[in-house]
C-alpha cells in the first residue's frame, strides 16, 4: 500500500525544483514509512500552507487519509485536487481511492464512476493490480438497489460513546454478567510503544461496568501468562466471545483461541486443541447453547480462500475434526466473526457475499441439516464501512457490533444494536386467553363475526393476524372481520397472532383454534375444540368399558367413566393449573401442593369423580428414558393423591407418555430454552363421572 508514497518521491525527486518542499515530501514519506502518519500529515501541511495545490502534498495526504487511517470523507478534496494534475503512474491509485472514499460516504454513483476509471489501469500485469475492484463495484450496485433502511421496532444502531469509545479502535465487545468486555487498541501506558505495523497500539482486552445503560471506565482485564511481549509488559491478546452459560471467556492470542475461566482471575488462559486451532491464525468462535458445536475462523491451506468457518461438534465428550462450510458461506474472500444465537441462527460478517461494502453482517440458520442461503441484515446494521463481530446478549434482541462508519468517533468503533427477526415463526407459545370468539349475524345462519381476542396481550405489541379455515388460507389479517359460510356443515377456525417483542430476538407466533357447526344444531358446550377431543377420549373410554365388562363378568349396572370437558370441568372449579417437574426427575415440587389440594378437596366431595393420571417428558434424552421417566412422574402423582385422602380406586389408570404430545414445537433438533422445555415436563388428568350413559355428560 506504500507503492504510491514511493512513487510520489521518485516523481517529485525528479521534478521539484523547491528544495524545502522536496524534504517535506521525503520526510513525509519516511514517516509513512514507519507508520507515523500523523507525522506524515504534518508534513504535508506544512507543504499545503505554501502551495494549496500542490500535487505531491494533496496526493500524499489524501492517500493516507484514505489508505491508512480510513478517513475517506476527509480525504476526497486532497485526492480531488490531485486527480487533476496526477502523473500516469499514479492515475490508478488516485481513482482507486477516490471511489473507495465516495463509496464510503454513501456517494455510490461517484463511487462508480472513478471505479470505472480505475478498471482501465487494472490489469494483472499493473503493480497496483487490486482484486477485490469487481467486488467494489458489485457493493456499489448492491447498495443502490437495495436502499431500503430497517424499521427502529426491527434494527436500531447506536454508538456507546466516549466512555469506551475513542480516536482509536475498539472492536470485539461482549457483554455478561452487567459487564462489557471489549478490545482497544488504545495507549494507557506509558511505556506501550506502537506496533510497527499499523501505526497503532497493541491490542489489549477491557472491561467496562454497566449500570442502568451507563457505563463506568474500562480497565485492563488481562489474564495470566507466562509470555511477555517485547514491546508490552502484557500479552497481546483481544477479545473474542463469552459462551452460553457465561462461564468462559473465549480470548485470542497469537493467532490461536484461548478460553478463560470468567470466575477464577487467577487462572491462565487454556488453549483450545487442534480441532480448532488448526492453522497459523485462527481469529474468532462461537459455542452453541447446549456446548456441542464450536464455529470459528481461521485462515488454513484447506479453506477457499482468506479467512473461512468451519465447525466441530462434540462426539463422546470430544471435539470432531474441523469441517469447512461450503461455497453458500464461504467465499474467496474472508468470512468472520460467527456468532451462533439461542434459536440456532448464525450471524458472520464477510467481505465477499453480495452486500453494501467492505464487511457485511449476515445471517443463516440449520434447516433439515443444512445451512440456509446467508442473507444480508441490510441497513442501518450495514453500511458502506466495515460491520462486524455482530453479537446479541444472552436470549435478547439487544447487543453489540463493530463498525467502521461515517459519524463514528475513531477508525473502529463500538455500537449498541437492537435487533429483531422479522421472519414469521411457526406457533412457538400458547396462552389460555387467546381464544376465537363467533357471533352469528342476526338475520342468517351463515354469516358470522369471527375474533380472535387475547386480553393479557398489549394490543400495540400485535403486528398482524393470519386466519385459516379448513386448512385453508384467508385473505384477512385483522382481529375482527365478518365472514359467510358457504353452506352448513363442521369448520376448523385457526387463527395466529404474530406479536412484536421489543426485548425478544424474534417475533412471537400465538395460535388457537375452534370447532364451529354451521347451520346445524350445536350442543351446548362452550368450548367447541373439546367436544372433539371429547369424541375421541370417549371411543378410548367406550374401549375400557368393554375391558372393563370382562372383567366384572358383564354385570349389570357396571358404570363406566365418561372425561368431564373443559367447560364442566370449569363449573366444577377444577383447577387445571398442571403440575410441573424439574429436568431429570419426578419428585412432587412444592409449587404443585396447591392445586393439587384444592382438587383433592374436589375429589373428596364428588364421589362419582375418577382419575386418568397421564405423564409426560421434554425431548431431551431418548425415547424410551422418556417413557419411564414420565410413567413415574404419573406414578409420584398417584402416591400423593392416595396419601392425602384419595381412595386407589378413584384413580383407574396412571400411564407415561414420554415426549409425545408436546405443548409447542421443542422437539428434537430444536434449540429451545429452559423455560420452553419446561412446559413439556408435565403430568395432565382425565377427570371422569362414573355415568350409565357415554352421552350423560351432566354431573351426578
Amino acid at each position: 500500500m506504500q507503492k504510491i508514497i514511493s512513487a510520489l518521491i521518485l516523481i517529485a525527486t525528479l521534478t521539484l525544483s523547491c528544495s524545502q518542499e522536496k524534504n517535506l515530501i521525503r520526510k513525509a514519506s519516511n514517516a509513512v514509512e514507519r507508520s507515523n502518519f500523523d507525522e506524515a500529515i504534518s508534513y504535508y501541511d506544512q507543504v499545503l500552507a505554501k502551495d494549496s495545490n500542490s500535487y505531491f502534498a494533496n496526493a500524499g495526504k489524501g492517500v493516507v487519509l484514505s489508505e491508512y487511517i480510513g478517513r475517506h470523507e476527509k480525504a476526497i478534496p486532497y485526492l480531488e485536487k490531485a486527480l487533476k494534475q496526477h502523473p500516469k503512474k499514479t492515475g490508478m491509485k488516485i481513482n482507486y481511492d477516490l471511489g473507495k472514499s465516495y463509496h464510503f460516504v454513501g456517494n455510490f454513483p461517484r463511487a462508480l464512476y472513478f471505479f470505472g476509471e480505475t478498471e482501465r489501469y487494472n490489469t494483472v500485469k499493473n503493480p497496483d493490480y487490486d482484486m477485490f475492484l469487481t467486488k467494489r463495484i458489485a457493493d456499489s450496485k448492491y447498495a443502490l438497489e437495495h436502499p431500503e433502511i430497517a424499521p427502529p421496532e426491527q434494527q436500531t444502531v447506536t454508538n456507546v460513546g466516549n466512555a469506551i469509545n475513542t480516536s482509536a479502535p475498539e472492536y470485539g465487545a461482549v457483554y455478561t454478567h452487567g459487564k462489557l468486555f471489549f478490545t482497544s487498541k488504545r495507549k494507557d501506558d506509558d511505556k506501550e510503544k506502537k506496533n510497527g505495523i499499523d501505526g497503532r497500539f497493541f491490542d489489549a482486552m477491557y472491561v467496562s461496568s454497566v449500570r442502568d445503560g451507563v457505563y463506568g471506565a474500562p480497565r485492563r482485564y488481562t489474564v495470566p501468562d507466562t509470555r511477555v511481549n517485547e514491546n508490552f509488559s502484557l500479552p497481546h491478546e483481544s477479545v473474542v466471545s463469552v459462551s452460553p452459560d457465561a462461564k468462559m471467556l473465549y480470548i485470542f492470542r497469537a493467532g490461536q483461541l484461548y478460553e478463560v475461566e470468567l470466575n477464577d482471575s487467577t487462572k491462565s488462559a487454556h488453549k483450545l486443541g487442534s480441532e480448532v486451532n488448526i492453522s497459523n491464525l485462527q481469529s474468532h468462535a462461537t459455542i452453541s447453547a447446549d456446548g456441542n458445536m464450536m464455529i470459528f475462523a481461521s485462515e488454513a491451506k484447506r479453506g477457499m480462500g482468506g479467512i473461512d468457518l468451519y465447525k466441530t461438534v462434540k462426539v463422546d465428550g470430544k471435539w470432531s475434526s474441523a469441517e469447512l462450510f461450503d461455497n453458500s458461506i464461504n467465499t474467496v474472500y474472508n468470512e468472520d466473526a460467527p456468532f451462533l444465537a439461542s434459536n440456532g441462527t448464525l450471524f458472520f460478517a464477510s467481505n465477499g457475499l453480495p452486500g453494501y461494502g467492505g464487511y457485511d453482517v449476515y445471517k443463516t440458520k440449520m434447516v433439515d441439516g443444512r445451512w440456509e442461503t446467508p442473507q444480508n441484515l441490510g441497513q442501518p446494521i450495514n453500511s458502506p464501512g466495515d460491520d462486524s463481530y455482530f453479537a446479541l446478549n444472552a436470549g435478547t434482541s439487544n447487543g453489540y457490533f463493530t463498525s467502521v462508519r461515517l459519524g463514528g468517533k475513531g477508525e473502529m468503533d463500538i455500537y449498541q444494536v437492537h435487533y429483531t427477526d422479522m421472519a414469521v415463526p411457526a406457533c412457538n407459545t400458547t396462552d389460555p386467553l387467546f381464544v376465537i370468539k363467533a357471533e352469528k349475524q342476526t338475520g342468517s345462519d351463515m354469516s358470522y363475526v369471527l375474533m380472535a381476542e387475547s386480553p393479557s396481550l398489549s394490543q400495540n405489541k400485535i403486528r398482524s393476524f393470519e386466519w385459516q379455515i379448513n386448512g385453508a388460507a384467508l385473505n384477512q389479517n385483522a382481529k375482527q372481520f365478518q365472514y359467510t359460510f358457504s353452506s352448513p356443515g363442521t369448520y376448523t377456525l385457526n387463527a395466529k397472532a404474530i406479536i412484536y417483542c421489543d426485548t425478544c430476538p424474534n417475533l412471537i407466533a400465538l395460535c388457537t383454534d375452534k370447532i364451529l357447526e354451521i347451520g346445524v344444531p350445536m350442543l351446548a358446550l362452550n368450548d367447541s375444540l373439546q367436544i372433539k377431543n371429547e369424541v375421541t377420549t370417549t371411543n378410548k373410554i367406550v374401549k375400557q368399558k368393554n375391558e372393563m365388562s370382562k372383567t366384572n363378568n358383564n354385570k349389570p349396572g357396571t358404570s363406566m367413566p365418561v372425561v368431564l370437558n373443559y367447560s364442566q370441568l370449569k363449573d366444577l372449579k377444577w383447577n387445571a393449573e398442571m403440575p410441573l417437574f424439574d429436568l431429570n426427575k419426578s419428585d412432587v415440587r412444592e409449587d404443585a401442593f396447591a392445586a393439587l389440594n384444592e382438587n383433592i378437596g374436589l375429589l373428596k366431595q364428588n364421589k362419582s369423580l375418577a382419575l386418568n393420571i397421564n405423564g409426560y417428558a421434554d425431548s431431551r434424552g431418548s425415547e424410551a428414558y422418556n417413557e419411564g421417566l414420565s410413567l413415574r412422574r404419573a406414578n409420584a402423582i398417584k402416591t400423593y393423591l392416595i396419601a392425602n385422602g384419595v381412595a386407589k380406586n378413584r384413580i383407574l389408570k396412571t400411564t407415561g407418555y414420554g415426549e409425545n404430545n408436546l405443548l409447542n414445537n421443542c422437539e428434537d433438533g430444536v434449540e429451545c430454552s429452559e423455560a420452553e422445555h419446561q412446559v413439556n415436563r408435565r403430568v395432565q388428568f382425565e377427570v371422569m363421572n362414573i355415568l350409565k350413559t357415554p352421552r350423560d355428560f351432566t354431573l351426578k
